[in-house]
């Protein structure tokens, strides 16, 4: 079967969950093509866009969309940026016989790149799979919210924007991916059951299937190292209790860095003869003061990020809201007992006092849940971790799940078809009224 994954970031957890996920069903025998914009990999192809300047495709996107929205408005609850349908794709965005050849197109972050004619033309006539990153495919431009379920219906009156208004661009951006989405053969795929749920609530995919699988990870890189030897090797004493815990930015709120440095300040009152030490990984994180010790590796690549995941005692993941967190999935791989708030999908991604413990969402619980660990069978926690996570995120096993989900869509649009001569008149209106609603006008720099 010939696949096109078309993600938008060069970089990023979704872009990493796409590349995996390219890599498994290539393995598994797949043709496989893997394009976003540039700066793109050997052997992918990049989008074709406007170059306002020299800077990478969506960095006068992010400039754009980072005024819409204010620090205030995010701290009250979505705690990330504001995109709307805006886009620099110029056409053709791919060459057409990339996009002919394909059985199935698999969309992964189409921020930027969906919402655009360019695209828009190339993938109405294909069967499309879209795994679900985050909430934005389907809200009118948020791409998590702790509180607002506008999008249940219909948004407006945004409370992440910075002017919010009753016909905002929250609404306009809305109704105009609803327009979208009715012209467009797509199955939804999410790796949680939270945010399948949270999907499946949107008038936006009303009649759209919704399945569950999740990310797939390199069991074979992410899995146990010498302990003993790496702990040496980075000068870490062997009897330390080496706590983990990191992100893409520290500084993002809502992964909730801050309340992790209150929780280890009371799990030092409540352990006091306890040698330990929290280690931060990620962008950032100047502002993050403490009394105990503690460690910031800065960003870390593929290999370095393994050492660290097999010299921790137990991977801790604060974050105020989650889909399926890749950074659960990888201690496990690599032997290392977690700990998560119980918010969005990251529970999902452990067994509960198997592999794991969830934490109530306050300080004192994750001191607690630390607490907890301490006086469990570390052995037996960190065995179970690698077997849940070899048996859970293998890649051979996501693959199949897949190809599952292409061929049957495949067998439904052969027996279905898709715009015929009977319906493509009014398939040409709808397009003609996607172009004419579509807000093409391209962000300053």
């Amino acid at each position: 079967m010939n696949i096109l994954t078309i993600t938008a970031l060069p970089a990023g957890g979704a872009t990493y969950a796409a590349q995996r996920l390219h890599s498994a069903l290539v393995e598994y025998g797949h043709a496989c093509t893997l394009a976003c914009c540039d700066p793109v990999q050997p052997g992918h192809v990049a989008l074709n866009y406007q170059r306002p300047d020299a800077t990478p495709f969506m960095s006068p996107l992010f400039r754009y969309w980072s005024t819409l929205s204010t620090p205030e408005t995010r701290e009250q609850g979505a705690c990330e940026l504001f995109s709307d349908t805006s886009t620099l794709l110029a056409s053709p965005a791919l060459p057409d016989h990339i996009v002919e050849a394909a059985d199935v197109v698999h969309l992964h972050w189409a921020s930027g790149i969906l919402y655009s004619p360019a695209l828009f033309r190339l993938l109405r006539n294909k069967k499309l799979v879209w795994t679900l990153h985050d909430m934005n495919p389907f809200t009118g431009g948020c791409h998590y919210h702790v509180s607002c379920e506008r999008y249940e219906h219909e948004c407006g009156n945004c409370p992440l924007l910075a002017h919010p208004a009753p016909n905002d661009v929250s609404l306009q951006a809305h109704r105009f991916k609803r327009l979208l989405y009715r012209e467009l053969d797509i199955t939804m795929v999410s790796p949680s059951a939270w945010l399948a749920d949270k999907a499946r609530r949107s008038p936006l995919f009303t009649g759209k299937k919704v399945a569950v699988i999740p990310n797939t990870h390199d069991t074979t890189l992410f899995a146990p190292r010498d302990r003993a030897s790496l702990r040496s090797q980075y000068g870490v004493e062997k009897d330390t209790f080496i706590v983990l815990t990191g992100v893409e930015s520290l500084d993002n709120p809502r992964k909730n860095i801050g309340c992790m440095v209150e929780a280890m300040e009371q799990f030092a009152q409540r352990r006091p003869h306890i040698s330990f030490e929290l280690v931060l990984f990620g962008a950032g994180g100047a502002n993050l003061l403490a009394s105990f010790p503690t460690r910031h590796v800065g960003s870390l690549d593929a290999e370095s990020l393994v050492d660290w995941y097999n010299m921790a005692d137990v991977f801790v993941h604060p974050s105020r809201l989650d889909n399926l967190s890749n950074t659960l999935c990888e201690a496990q791989c690599c032997g290392t007992p977690v700990i998560s708030f119980d918010a969005g999908g990251s529970t999902e991604a452990f067994q509960d006092g198997e592999t794991g413990f969830i934490s109530g969402n306050q300080p004192q619980h994750l001191a607690e849940a630390l607490d907890r660990l301490l006086s469990s069978d570390m052995e037996s926690l960190r065995q179970k971790a690698r077997m849940f996570a070899m048996n859970r995120f293998n890649g051979k096993n996501i693959a199949q799940r897949y190809t599952d989900i292409y061929e049957d869509d495949i067998i439904n649009q052969e027996h279905h078809g898709m715009h015929g001569p009977a319906d493509e008149r009014l398939a040409s209106n709808a397009m003609d009224g996607f172009l004419k609603v579509a807000p093409f006008d391209k962000p300053a720099p």
